[in-house]
């Protein structure tokens, strides 16, 4: 239970209305990094200034991390989604998404803007699948457990997916639901397949996330885009 609790807790997640500017993009070859991939990158990180103030290049030693469990500043997070192995790219990072007002040290000053040189070594893709509307009627045939982690206001407001479970995961603070665990364990097993259902498909990522990477589940599952992507495709939902 502590494990899936903390790694729940990188959902308090802060909307910044600042975003990062890709320039010299090479896009490669390779596998394209998705949200909790693992990554092995080089880079260059220097001030606006062209100061350089970190370097694996220099070091010998590439970086490795999994993208969206807040390992590295967000100007990351969003600069590297979408680069594929062998891809280099070159990304602006304003403050508010890198160090802020705090700095880093004595190399980086407050409300320092960032430029990062990036290059892809290699990509690990999640320990999760992602799974499409059009997946679904077949999925529910071969017995694939759907689980419907949104608010009762939430499933009522929209209606569910035919045939999944309701167990909430979060209250309406975003708060993680104590019971969550327990009802889980009473209705479906770890070597079920489980596909995680959320309102927009971010959360029940990090859910099947912390599910494969914290309690080692083989067979987790995310609906891509959530509820809400299923409701852009007219996809026929149920209410009770």
């Amino acid at each position: 239970m502590k494990k899936i609790i903390i790694i729940l807790l990188f959902l308090s997640k802060i909307t910044l209305a600042n975003t990062v500017t890709v320039k010299n993009n090479i896009e490669g070859e390779g596998a394209e990094i998705l949200l909790h991939s693992k990554i092995l990158v080089h880079y260059t990180g220097k001030l606006e200034d062209g100061t350089v103030f970190d370097s694996s290049y220099d070091r010998g030693q590439p970086f490795s991390f999994q993208i969206g469990l807040r390992q590295v500043i967000e100007g990351w997070e969003q600069g590297l989604l979408g680069m594929k192995v062998g891809g280099k790219r070159t990304i602006f990072i304003p403050s508010e998404l890198g160090y802020g007002d705090r700095g880093a040290g004595d190399l980086i000053p407050p409300n320092a803007n960032l430029v990062f040189d990036i290059e892809i070594i290699d990509v690990q893709l999640p320990n999760y699948k992602l799974v499409v509307s059009s997946e679904i009627e077949k999925l529910l045939k071969d017995n694939f457990k759907f689980i419907d982690i949104r608010t009762k206001k939430e499933r009522d407001n929209t209606g569910i997916i035919p045939g999944s479970l309701e167990i909430t995961a979060f209250d309406i603070y975003g708060k993680f639901v104590p019971e969550f665990m327990k009802t889980f364990q009473d209705l479906v097993d770890l070597n079920d397949n489980i596909v995680f259902i959320s309102n927009e498909g971010e959360i029940s990522s990090i859910l099947a996330n912390g599910f494969a990477e914290q309690l080692g589940a083989k067979n987790m599952h995310s609906l891509k885009g959530g509820i809400q992507q299923l409701l852009k495709e007219n996809y026929q939902l149920t209410k009770n």
